[in-house]
């Protein structure tokens, strides 16, 4: 029997610059009236709809994590903006020439509360998970009203999320 492969992504903090590739970061609006969000809105022509809703994540107890599924979204750009004042976790990868997704690229990212993520369309990312304590999220993102704006794909190597020493909090 062949031994599915092992990952371990080290969190980094997260930064417009290094999230870049996935999609975008932006902070609340501090001093300003508005902060637009760019990718927002990327939507296919089937994404008619546009959809808000409010999404609880549970507190994470303890690093490390092991991740068992990713998911992307086809159709939509999804936003996330934080209701709270807990770190919460971004894991994101690229997808390989068959649109599964490539796990070599898996990065992991620590946001902020005052940090806003919206995963650009077809990224592959880890379900929303916070750090410290429990927080709700408003979610936005395109819909296409056929039941098909999500999906999902159980990971059969072993991915595991840990916190590098100079991030934890003392």
């Amino acid at each position: 029997m062949i031994a599915s492969p092992s990952y371990t992504v080290s969190l980094e903090p997260l930064s417009a610059e290094a999230f870049a590739p996935f999609g975008d970061v932006v902070s609340r609006p501090t001093g300003e009236r508005r902060r637009y969000l760019p990718t927002m809105l990327n939507c296919a022509d089937e994404a008619q709809s546009f959809s808000l809703w409010i999404s609880g994540a549970a507190a994470l107890g303890e690093l490390p994590l092991r991740a068992t599924t990713l998911e992307r979204h086809p159709y939509s750009a999804q936003t996330f903006v934080p209701l709270g004042s807990a770190r919460y976790l971004a894991v994101v990868c690229a997808a390989t020439s068959d649109g599964d997704p490539d796990l070599p690229t898996l990065r992991g990212f620590i946001a902020g509360p005052d940090q806003i993520v919206t995963y650009a369309r077809n990224v592959w990312h880890h379900p929303m998970t916070v750090l410290d304590a429990p927080m709700e999220f408003a979610v936005a993102m395109g819909v296409t009203g056929q039941q098909n704006d999500d999906v999902f794909f159980g990971l059969d190597a072993t991915v595991t999320l840990v916190m590098p020493p100079q991030l934890r909090r003392r």
